[in-house]
């Protein structure tokens, strides 16, 4: 019987190392997610930096806010974000704002090679004027991206929107046409 045991449970690991070097070596893992086409980026737009650090003093001085911010301008915040972790296994990232959803793709170094990401998210504002975030797609190699991956991203998320609800209101967000805008006030 342990024989036995032994042989089914030989095979089914060969079976699984057999599918696993298939897909690596088809590129089943390394393919690349269809990224939406880029729109094109306004002329004269402020640094992303510059954008935040305007809609922060609006609300200091009206108590209000209204944020306007272009998908350019959020993937250039990312990368310089990104660029202060040199360690970080998350590299040439793309964010974009359509149909009411926040797009990410990314390429990841896992121990397997580069594996192309993608993460989509639906926020939507609650009656309180929070912003809650629904994950639509998480993607890390064309395959599902692993729960925990997933959690950690979306707790420091939450964390964060959840620290920024305490003093502020959100009346109205807008995900489209490459833009986000959103209107907000102090509590």
């Amino acid at each position: 019987m342990d024989t036995q045991r032994f042989r089914w449970r030989a095979r089914w690991w060969a079976w699984v190392a057999l599918l696993a070097g298939l897909m690596l070596g088809c590129g089943f893992l390394r393919r690349t997610a269809a990224t939406p086409e880029p729109l094109p980026t306004p002329t004269a737009l402020a640094s992303p930096q510059e954008v935040l650090q305007q809609a922060a003093q609006q609300l200091q001085a009206t108590g209000q806010v209204t944020l306007r911010l272009h998908e350019s301008q959020a993937t250039a915040y990312v990368r310089d974000a990104l660029a202060q972790q040199p360690d970080a296994p998350v590299r040439d990232v793309a964010v974009y704002f359509r149909d009411g959803r926040i797009l990410t793709y990314a390429t990841v170094d896992s121990p397997i090679g580069a594996l192309t990401a993608e993460v989509v998210v639906r926020p939507t504002v609650t009656a309180d004027g929070r912003i809650t975030v629904s994950v639509e797609t998480a993607t890390l190699g064309g395959v599902a991206m692993p729960q925990e991956m997933l959690n950690d991203y979306l707790q420091q998320l939450d964390q964060a929107l959840n620290t920024w609800a305490g003093q502020y209101a959100v009346d109205e967000l807008t995900l489209a046409d490459g833009w986000l805008v959103a209107r907000a006030h102090r509590r």
